[in-house]
């Protein structure tokens, strides 16, 4: 009996992890008015961002349903496999709950639900350390008993280009909002415990990259043994520069580049970047 692991679509997980561990990812929905997207699968990210910045209105996001969840369940448990299922934080999404549901309408011991209390990087990082206790053949109660653990040792922060997307999907209050907006300044948020939160400002995008060499080592951070992950929503550039500026200053163990899909898109826009990994 092996683990599979099942993943949604905010994870942000890359195509060669999903394939070369056999994950399952379950797409969440982007809705620009009559339209609905799969994210991950049916829209490309240069559409994306395109549509975004014509919409009139925000576009919705639609959590993945009890329904989806039991099809999938249903055929890994078919095929003699457990499931493991990693989901963003319950407190941005009902995905977790979905999950949930159709843990229980199935009513099987071999599957195993993990609220991760982040999303993209956080939960990408969990995922790629369910990945590494799996392959070490842990049983399935005790790698589920060592990723409640690591959430205190999550790290995700990004940098982003404006917090009006955040406001407008309800993330963070109008008045948080303003303060991205005056005069060029950029936020860095922070997603820890389920919960996001602006953690500094800078002015002016051309500072973000010197940023986070300067977080990293403000914060000692040893990633000599570490996975780095590395998202952006369509800012190949910075992107560039922050690996180039951070690879060799820290002696990283190994570094996976990704972009946002539609549903994170959504929420940090256009140009944003970001950081994450396990500290532990």
């Amino acid at each position: 009996m092996s683990i599979r692991i099942v993943v949604d679509s905010t994870s942000d997980v890359t195509e060669d992890v999903i394939i070369e561990n056999n994950l399952k990812m379950v797409p969440l929905t982007v809705n620009f008015e009559n339209e609905s997207y799969l994210d991950k699968v049916e829209l490309s990210m240069p559409e994306f961002f395109k549509k975004l910045e014509t919409a009139e209105t925000l576009p919705t996001t639609s959590q993945v349903s009890p329904g989806t969840f039991v099809d999938v369940f249903d055929e890994i448990l078919s095929e003699g496999d457990q499931v493991l299922g990693i989901f963003l934080a319950s407190e941005f999404s009902g995905t977790y709950d979905s999950a949930q549901i159709a843990k229980n309408m199935i009513g099987s011991s071999n599957i195993r639900i993990i609220d991760s209390k982040s999303v993209c990087l956080g939960a990408f990082a969990s995922i790629l350390k369910a990945i590494e206790l799996i392959k070490q053949g842990i049983d399935i109660n005790e790698i589920v008993d060592e990723l409640e653990k690591s959430k205190k040792n999550i790290v995700a922060v990004a940098g982003l280009d404006t917090l009006k997307y955040l406001e407008k999907g309800g993330r963070l209050s109008k008045g948080q909002s303003i303060v991205g907006s005056i005069l060029n300044i950029k936020p860095i948020i922070e997603i820890r415990d389920g919960k996001l939160s602006v953690i500094d400002k800078i002015r002016g995008r051309n500072k973000m990259v010197k940023w986070f060499d300067q977080w990293i080592e403000k914060n000692c951070f040893d990633l000599s043994d570490k996975t780095v992950l590395l998202f952006h929503g369509q800012n190949y550039v910075q992107l560039k520069e922050l690996r180039e500026s951070i690879e060799k200053k820290y002696n990283i163990k190994n570094i996976i580049e990704q972009e946002v899909g539609c549903v994170i898109g959504t929420h940090t826009g256009p140009n944003a970047l970001g950081i994450g990994f396990l500290n532990e």
